[in-house]
């Protein structure tokens, strides 16, 4: 599923890690993670290293089979409240 040979997955492992060229900066790490966090609920998905990535990397962009587009809002079953048709 995730190829950690690539180039993106290297560099999402150094910042997840807060690895600089002067060594680990704590600061930078919790600053990332952070970030991703609140990537990963704006999209719906738990908070996981793997998930951050699929975040990182543009995959959870993907559409699901359960994922209804209408306009440019994605809606996954149930719908919305507002977005119901009545």
């Amino acid at each position: 599923m995730i190829d950690k040979e690539s180039e993106e997955y290297k560099q999402f492992e150094k910042l997840w890690e807060g690895v600089t060229p002067k060594g680990v900066n704590i600061t930078k790490k919790n600053s990332f993670r952070s970030k991703m966090k609140n990537s990963c609920n704006q999209e719906g998905l738990e908070f996981s290293e793997v998930n951050s990535f699929l975040v990182y990397s543009g995959k959870s962009k993907v559409l699901d089979s359960d994922t209804i587009v209408k306009g440019e809002v994605k809606i996954r079953t149930p719908p919305r409240r507002h977005l119901r048709k009545f």
